[in-house]
Parts: structure tokens; C-alpha cells; sequence
């Protein structure tokens, strides 16, 4: 495929060449324009080459720190590289099986990436090749293993126009670059001439550092919401475009933001495959809904044969437009489950009203959010089956108001020495932040006669779960 002409690293080198003093990226500690972020992607463009890495290399790498992360990550794009960014919260063993699944013939680890996006400022990113540039992002997998979203850069750009209002903005998200969402969001907002914002993690600056780098929009999931409600002075962001996503919003913290932070209120949904699909507008929130599809996107709600509904009928959400992704890496089948004639079928079920609104109301499947995580069942039980003396596992999700649902995970074995801590430092070494909170030891798991489990009759039966 020919690299678009107006990719997203071409963007920011327009803008570079156009406006080179304009902010590109701000924190309380730093700014780079664009003449700089380009010339900072030009050098380490250089770095890489020297590092053997080549169009169509497929680069994995760990960077916590924001402003060497985005530079690595445009080089990387400008190269015409497929990356894979792996969060420093992963395990070793996590982030080795990510870089060996994604086929990357180098692994960055955090020293290296910084040191590689550190390099001395040289001439400005140039002479595109061929190919454009990919982006691998992770997300969790129903097989055991994370499933890998491919995009490139060009579906970015379609995107950004959703999320992104214009150069004039100064977007800010609470989460760090590490998560998949605030990665995208960063990028939007260099895809359409905009200042991407890095708010400190001290909350106890984190008003004063929204007024003083003059943010415009603040992106929140529903579990940064509440700490956000939470923090002293919040009102004094009462002129702030608050982005709210990550999970279901209930009406009750809808209303909560409009009356302590702000009326000017947006909770949106959208999938790491598609980016934001809607968003509720501030005269929206009487009802549930995330509002009606954005431009270039077409949404449908089908039946279990993948048939439209009429308006006000309930089935699965799916989503047709530009920007959508490419498929899942070495999952052809499931893509071709996921995918057909253009349309992105999301496992999420929901309904239009006749404003053309979605609303939501579950998974089609059994995945679960916790803190704007997607938390599969069976990838968890998987790895605990692993562990010595396990017979069977079964997670569920346990509802609460701030997380979403904390995963509970019921262990079905005969010893009663079963040691659960140390099962639960076995699972969290393997799956990171998707560790369940609580593990009970049963001594059977329900089943049907087919041997599924009977996964409604979870909760039921953790409450006699030994601890």
C-alpha cells in the first residue's frame, strides 16, 4: 500500500514548516513546537537507521516518559516501521511474548528509547518510504493471549477530526501515554496542528498546571472521573471541555461533573478498533445515551444474523466508516468473525433511539471493564490453571459504581492448603493490572451439561466461597 500523502508524520511536518514555533507539545516542565518535535524526529530517525532498523521493521519498545515516547513513536512511523509500544507496568515475561506475537526483530527497553529519542536535534523527518507506518496496540484476547489491533497512520488521521476540535486546542488526558486511548489521543491532536498537554501526576498541581498551560480538554475515564471529583478546587475548571469515556458513565456521575467541574460535559464510546464512535453532547445527558455516530461513521444495530433491527430494538452494535483498523495480527479468523463488507461488528449490545442516539447495555460476550481495562474471563482462567493444585477457575465481575467490575476469580480445587497469595502473585507476575482482586477457593464451579459454565450462577456461589 502507497503511504497517504497526508499521513500523520507529514502533518506534523507541515505544521513544522508552516507555524514552526507553535506548541507541539507542553508540560509544566517543557515545551516543544513543531520545528522542534520535527527536527527531534529527524535525529532519531537517524539513531534508528544506525541501529539497522529499516521500512517495514516491526520495533517493540517500553517508554514511560511522554515526550521520548511520542518522538520514537513518530520516527518509528516516519520510517515506515510497525510498532508495538509494551506499558512498563507489564511483566517481563508479558512484554517478551507481546514483542514475540507482533514479529518485532528489536525490543526498545525504556533506557533505549529514551536515549534513542534523545538524540541531538538534526534536520527535519524527510524523504517518506513507500510504506506507511503501522501501529500495533495491544488489547486483552479471549484465547489466553492479547489480541494486537493493527492500524496505520492514515486511520489516525480520519480519526482525529472526531476527537480533536482544531489547532487551537490544548488537549489534555489524565492517563498517562503507557494507555492505548491517551497514546491515540496524543497523536489526534499532532494530526490536526493541536498542542497535546502532560499534566503532572502530583494531583495536587494538577488544576493549577490545567489553568496555567491554558488547557482546553480534559479526557477522562469513568474511574479518573471520581478522582477528579475528588481533588480540592476542581470548580476553577469550570470553562473546561470535559471527554468522558473508558466505560459506562452513569447518569448519577454525568450529573455530578456538570454540577462540580463543568457543564460543558461529553461522555462518548468508542473501541480501540474504531476510536470514539459517539459522544452525549451536554443537552444530552437526561438520557443514557453516548449520542448519535460521529462524522464518517455509520452505526447499526443487527441481530444475531447480522440482520439491521428497526429503531428502539436491541441487538449488536456495528460500526462502518474511515479510520477503522486493519485487523487483528496473525488473527485472520477472528477478523473475519469481527469483520464483514466493510462493517466492524464491536460485541457490544445497545439500541438507536429516534434522534439517532446509541445507548448501551452490555457485552454481547462475557468481557467485563475494570478501570477502563477490557478484562476477558477465560484469558484470566487460563493462567490460573496454570498453578499447582488448580483444577478449574471461573472469573466474573464483581459491579461497582468506580471501577466498573472488579474481577473475582473462583478457584475450584480439592487442596485446602491451597496457598492463595501465592496464586495471586503467580496470576498478577502474567497478566499485570488484569489480576483479579479477590480469589475464593470452591470446591465445584457450575457447569451445564455441556460442561460451560454457568456463569450466572457465579456470583451465587462466591458467597460461600472459602477466602
Amino acid at each position: 500500500m502507497t503511504r497517504a500523502t497526508h499521513g500523520l508524520v507529514e502533518r506534523v511536518l507541515e505544521v513544522a514548516a508552516s507555524d514552526p514555533t507553535r506548541p507541539a507539545l507542553l508540560s509544566l516542565d517543557h515545551e516543544c513546537s513543531y520545528g522542534a518535535l520535527a527536527e527531534r524526529v529527524g535525529a532519531c530517525c537517524l539513531a534508528l537507521r544506525h541501529r539497522g532498523v529499516q521500512p517495514g521493521t516491526t520495533v517493540a519498545f517500553q517508554c514511560a516518559d511522554e515526550f521520548p515516547h511520542l518522538t520514537l513513536s513518530l520516527a518509528l512511523m516516519a520510517l515506515g516501521c510497525r510498532q508495538l509500544a509494551v506499558a512498563s507496568h507489564e511483566s517481563g515475561q508479558a512484554g517478551q511474548s507481546l514483542a514475540l506475537q507482533a514479529g518485532a526483530s528489536l525490543f526498545l527497553q525504556d533506557g533505549d528509547a529514551v536515549e534513542l529519542a534523545a538524540h541531538n536535534p538534526a534536520s527535519p523527518a524527510s524523504g517518506a518510504p513507500a510504506n506507511a507506518g503501522w501501529l500495533y496496540l495491544s488489547t486483552s484476547g479471549t484465547t489466553g493471549r492479547p489480541k494486537v489491533v493493527m492500524m496505520q497512520e492514515q486511520d489516525l488521521v480520519a480519526q482525529a477530526p472526531r476527537h480533536i476540535l482544531g489547532p487551537q486546542e490544548r488537549f489534555a488526558c489524565m492517563a498517562s501515554v503507557e494507555h492505548n486511548f491517551a497514546k491515540r489521543h496524543r497523536l489526534y491532536c499532532l494530526a490536526m496542528g493541536a498542542t497535546t498537554v502532560f499534566l503532572p501526576t502530583d494531583r495536587k498541581r494538577f488544576v493549577d498546571a490545567c489553568l496555567l498551560l491554558g488547557v482546553t480538554t480534559l479526557h477522562v475515564s469513568v474511574f479518573q472521573a471520581q478522582e477528579l471529583l475528588g481533588l480540592d478546587q476542581v470548580a476553577r475548571l469550570r470553562g473546561i471541555r470535559l471527554k468522558l469515556g473508558g466505560s459506562h458513565a452513569s447518569h448519577a456521575l454525568r450529573q455530578a461533573l456538570i454540577e462540580q467541574v463543568t457543564p460543558a460535559l461529553y461522555a462518548g464510546y468508542g473501541t480501540t478498533e474504531t476510536g470514539a464512535i459517539g459522544f452525549a453532547e451536554p443537552d444530552e445527558h437526561a438520557s443514557a445515551s453516548v449520542g448519535r455516530p460521529l462524522p464518517g461513521l455509520q452505526v447499526q444495530i443487527v441481530d444475531a444474523l447480522r440482520q439491521p433491527l428497526p429503531q428502539g430494538e436491541r441487538g449488536e452494535v456495528a460500526v462502518c466508516g474511515q479510520g477503522l483498523f486493519r485487523g487483528y495480527l496473525n488473527e485472520p479468523e477472528l477478523t473475519r468473525q469481527q469483520c464483514e463488507a466493510g462493517w466492524f461488528y464491536t460485541g457490544d449490545i445497545g439500541e438507536l433511539d429516534a434522534k439517532g442516539r446509541l445507548t448501551l447495555s452490555g457485552r454481547a460476550d462475557d468481557m467485563f471493564v475494570f478501570n477502563s481495562m477490557n478484562i476477558y474471563p477465560q484469558e484470566l482462567e487460563a493462567v490460573i490453571r496454570e498453578f499447582p493444585g488448580v483444577q478449574a477457575a471461573a472469573v466474573f465481575p464483581r459491579p461497582s459504581a468506580t471501577h466498573g467490575g472488579i474481577p473475582v476469580a473462583l478457584v475450584e480445587s480439592a487442596d485446602p492448603a491451597l496457598d492463595l497469595k501465592a496464586l495471586r502473585r503467580f496470576v498478577q507476575e502474567r497478566v499485570g493490572l488484569r489480576c483479579p482482586r479477590q480469589f475464593l477457593r470452591v470446591h465445584d464451579i457450575p457447569r451445564n451439561s455441556a460442561g460451560k459454565i454457568r456463569r450466572e450462577r457465579l456470583s451465587v456461589i462466591a458467597g460461600g466461597g472459602s477466602p
